[in-house]
């Protein structure tokens, strides 16, 4: 009987000993006590009494007497509640900053807490904005006022790439309320570098080269403009061809987006002066050899008189991009869904190679979120199903979570995925 005393005694102690390292980093130092002083209060009061325990135990030596000991039967069961009160309390903090800044909902509890508890020092927080947007690795604080952010970046081993702020954002305050002002800021600053993209698409070949045109913009912008090129040219082609009876224009319009192709490749086999501007121009290769070979394939099917005008289903169920000048948005339409670009800075990432079935998968999948459903692409593993999402994200500028079930998943972690998704507006 007094063995499986013991055994209970050391059960319990190991749980409240659990409990007490994981709230011990929280709530003694750093800003997260600052703001939780009743239960930091609760808390110190709490390690006081686990210290005796402890300082008892280790005078005892001996497991048994130890155990028996009155002293620690009467207060495991106080710590345990008692810690069990913090444990809650810390949970609805969390929950709380979570619902100010929804992209909180994707992590875990241990990293947001470490994001919390250094959030008086933006700088310390480097490391972890890759954790919260899809590719900012590091924030450029103002060289003056340290609090001031300017540049965003994306950085590729020794390269790195800069968004410049269209308006600084502070850091300072609460890092749930100036993280939230960085994302919107990013947007606002990716917006307007695609705003200056689409104004140059029309000098393209006309004086201005491509070199120049990718050097001058970031990745996802050359890329997005490389589209809108694309896509304005190809219709214009259809309307013209089909309005005017103008013969020459298929040709013309082909000689041009083979002549972009010649001039992009030409490009990959000189030096790029960087692994991520070569990243850059292969990735505006691989769209556009499948642009090419689109445009290649609808002009056959003009010749033999299948496609007649620019509202063919052939043209309309590609990835068409179109800058508005009403909306002053960048709006990405497949069949007949249009999307809203979502301007996330994506960095400087490879794309998918296009093949037939990405371009079906982004019909269905489009079709799906057009209807606010979901969409869930079945196959064997490692056929790129999930990739061919990621890739579609980007396509659109949205901020893409991948998540990974496992038998640990809970319906609480379940239902902080789903918060998280209708809180951000991915």
């Amino acid at each position: 009987a007094t063995l499986s005393d013991t055994g209970d005694t050391i059960e319990r102690w190991f749980k409240i000993q659990q409990m007490w390292t994981s709230l011990e980093s929280v709530f003694t130092g750093g800003d997260i006590a600052k703001q939780m002083p009743m239960e930091a209060k609760k808390f110190s009061q709490i390690d006081k009494d686990w210290v005796k325990i402890m300082q008892k135990s280790a005078e005892t030596k001996l497991v048994v007497p130890c155990c028996q000991n009155d002293m620690l039967k009467q207060m495991l069961p106080v710590l345990g509640a008692g810690l069990e009160t913090c444990q809650k309390s810390l949970e609805s903090y969390l929950e709380g900053k979570r619902n100010k800044f929804p992209r909180f909902y994707f992590t875990s509890d241990p990293v947001l807490l470490k994001i919390l508890s250094q959030g008086s020092d933006p700088e310390s927080i480097q490391e972890d904005f890759e954790k919260l947007f899809d590719a900012i690795n590091r924030v450029q604080f103002d060289k003056a006022d340290r609090k001031k952010i300017v540049k965003i970046k994306g950085v590729v081993g020794s390269a790195e790439e800069n968004v410049d702020m269209a308006v600084p954002v502070m850091a300072q305050g609460n890092i749930e309320d100036w993280l939230l002002a960085l994302e919107a800021e990013m947007q606002r600053s990716v917006r307007k570098e695609c705003r200056f993209c689409s104004m140059e698409t029309n000098q393209l070949l006309n004086g201005l080269s491509l070199e120049d045109f990718g050097k001058k913009s970031i990745a996802q912008v050359a890329l997005l403009g490389v589209q809108l090129v694309w896509t304005t040219d190809f219709q214009d082609a259809l309307a013209r061809m089909s309005r005017e009876k103008d013969k020459t224009i298929m040709g013309a319009t082909n000689r041009k987006f083979v002549q972009m192709l010649s001039d992009l490749i030409g490009l990959c086999l000189t030096d790029l002066g960087s692994a991520m501007n070569r990243t850059k121009f292969e990735t505006l290769v691989t769209v556009h050899v499948h642009q090419k070979d689109l445009f290649q394939e609808v002009w056959k099917k003009v010749k033999e008189g299948k496609v007649k005008d620019e509202n063919d289903f052939e043209w309309l169920k590609q990835t068409r991009c179109y800058w508005k000048q009403d909306s002053d948005n960048a709006v990405i339409s497949i069949a007949d869904i249009d999307f809203v670009y979502s301007y996330e800075y994506l960095g400087c990432k490879e794309r998918l190679v296009i093949t037939a079935l990405t371009d079906r998968c982004y019909v269905t999948q489009s079709q799906a979120l057009g209807m606010f459903f979901g969409g869930a692409p079945a196959g064997p593993a490692g056929t790129g199903k999930t990739e061919t999402t990621k890739d579609m994200g980007r396509t659109l500028g949205v901020f893409v979570v991948v998540t990974n079930c496992s038998d640990q998943h809970r319906f609480r972690d379940m239902a902080k995925i789903f918060k998280g998704l209708c809180m951000s507006g991915l």
